[in-house]
């Protein structure tokens, strides 16, 4: 849609600024005290005191979710954490993105597709609902496979499975109307509403693969 490319377009001027911020904090990083940096591998790593990330921490989240948001409407594709730090201009081998923080903005940009798809149904796009239900498919099956010790990070990834309930419901709902074209059917092998729903915070991690 035109509006949606202009739209994009305005958000994606704002990605030098947000560079420019994240260099700047970066230098004042490197000249706080308290703050040193150690040998591994031959590269200088800064260390960051803890105390000093939850500054940011909030305000680099949002940002990666707005990123991620951006690049799957411009893609299709889940924007990697590499490409993260690249857009933000941070390095990990002096100033990275943390991967919880990461991890729990791609779990805000699931928070605001159910949102997506409602609004673009009622624009007549009713192929929507399928695209974003084999994304978000993807993404929950990805999220599996880790070991999430992050109290906050895990309680954000089990919102992601009503994220995708929600997707279902209106994917199916425009099916059953008849309006979406005949598309290729997304085939997926999760279970929404099974028993650790509210159970045991550690669900079935016994079984997830370290990340």
């Amino acid at each position: 849609m035109k509006e949606e490319k202009e739209v994009l377009e305005k958000a994606s001027s704002q990605i030098a600024v947000l560079k420019k911020l994240y260099n700047q904090l970066g230098v004042v990083l490197q000249e706080c005290p308290g703050s040193i940096t150690v040998s591994y591998k031959r590269t200088e790593i800064l260390v960051l005191v803890f105390r000093y990330h939850g500054e940011w921490r909030s305000e680099t989240q949002t940002a990666v979710s707005l990123l991620t948001f951006m690049h799957w409407l411009e893609t299709g594709n889940l924007l990697m954490h590499t490409e993260a730090e690249q857009k933000l201009g941070l390095n990990a081998s002096d100033f990275g993105l943390d991967i919880e923080d990461y991890l729990i903005g791609v779990c805000f940009m699931s928070n605001e597709l159910p949102r997506y798809v409602v609004n673009q149904v009622t624009a007549g796009d009713y192929d929507c609902p399928r695209k974003v239900l084999k994304f978000l498919t993807d993404l929950h099956a990805a999220f599996r496979m880790l070991n999430l010790r992050n109290d906050f990070l895990r309680k954000k990834f089990d919102g992601m499975k009503y994220d995708l309930r929600r997707v279902e419901e209106v994917y199916y709902d425009v099916k059953i109307r008849g309006l979406a074209d005949k598309a290729e059917e997304v085939s997926y092998d999760i279970k929404i509403g099974g028993p650790d729903d509210h159970g045991d915070p550690a669900g079935d991690e016994g079984t997830h693969k370290q990340s």
